[in-house]
C-alpha cells in the first residue's frame, strides 16, 4: 500500500524536508566533485557559453523564445556552480568574454 504524504502531519513534514535537504546536499557535493575536474570545467563552460548566461538572448523574433529557453536551464546549473564551487565562476565569465572578444574581432 502506498504511504499517502499528509501536510498536516509535522513529523512527516519534517521527515520531507530533512530528505530534501539531504539530496540537495548530495547535489552539491556532486557538483563539487565535478568541477574538481578540468573536464567538468571545460562541460560547464560549453554549457555557459551554449546557454547565453552571459549574453542576451533578444533576437527581435521567436528565435529569442527559444534561446530563452536553452538559458533558463543554463543559469539554473550556474546558481549551483555558484553555490557550490564560486571560485569557478570566474574562469566561467572570462571565457565567455574571451570568446565575444573574438568573435568580435573576426567581424
Amino acid at each position: 500500500m502506498t504511504d499517502i504524504y499528509d501536510a498536516s502531519n509535522n513529523d512527516q513534514v519534517k521527515e520531507a524536508e530533512t530528505k530534501r535537504r539531504l539530496a540537495r546536499e548530495q547535489e552539491i557535493e556532486d557538483l563539487k566533485a565535478i568541477l574538481a575536474t578540468q573536464a567538468g570545467i571545460r562541460f560547464f563552460k560549453r554549457l555557459m557559453a551554449d546557454g547565453h548566461v552571459f549574453k542576451t538572448t533578444f533576437t527581435g523574433n521567436s528565435q529569442g523564445y527559444f534561446l530563452e529557453g536553452h538559458r533558463n536551464l543554463a543559469l539554473k546549473y550556474f546558481s549551483d556552480v555558484c553555490e557550490a564551487a564560486p571560485h569557478v565562476v570566474k574562469d566561467l565569465m572570462l571565457r565567455e568574454q574571451t570568446n565575444d572578444t573574438i568573435s568580435r574581432s573576426n567581424k
